[in-house]
């Protein structure tokens, strides 16, 4: 099993940051390599919705079945795998910690890929660097999420 973990501080409150990470819309861009993904049922993240993640490897498609296994409201979000797709086994487990001014957020991702799903046509070791590169690009891009600003509302438009 591979572990990967990364711990961040992201210039924003904790609810901005948790409005982000459970709003399912941001998904395929939290994962790099995400191309699409279906919610059942649609919405916010809630305990038992399961995601059906198309992602790419290089030129070729592949896909990922996961289901919100734990959820606390703001300090904690736990996804698991589903049988099917490129994991025997996956969890990700993402904790929040408001501090002054900022929130700190641990990411903590372990996973075995499936050598069923990969064959012949993919090169194992490939697909585990790929794989590793974008669940460390995660917390980073929840960092700059969670941290836009919105645009300023000029006078005109307000009227």
């Amino acid at each position: 099993m591979t572990k990967v973990q990364s711990v961040v501080e992201i210039e924003a409150p904790i609810d901005t940051v948790w409005d982000v990470l459970t709003d399912t819309s941001y998904i395929v861009k939290l994962f790099r390599d995400a191309v699409a993904v279906k919610v059942d049922p649609p919405g916010r993240s809630s305990v038992g919705q399961k995601y059906h993640l198309i992602g790419k490897v290089g030129r070729r498609r592949i896909e990922i079945y996961l289901q919100v296994a734990e959820l606390v409201p703001k300090p904690k979000v736990v996804t698991v795998h589903t049988p099917g797709g490129l994991f025997k086994s996956f969890q990700q487990e993402t904790l929040l910690h408001p501090g002054a001014g900022a929130t700190v957020a641990k990411t903590t991702f372990e996973y075995e890929l499936s050598l069923g799903y990969l064959g012949k046509v993919l090169n194992q070791i490939l697909v585990e660097r790929l794989v590793r590169d974008n669940l460390r690009s995660y917390s980073n891009t929840l960092k700059e999420l969670s941290e836009l600003l919105p645009l300023p509302v000029e006078e005109e438009d307000k009227a």
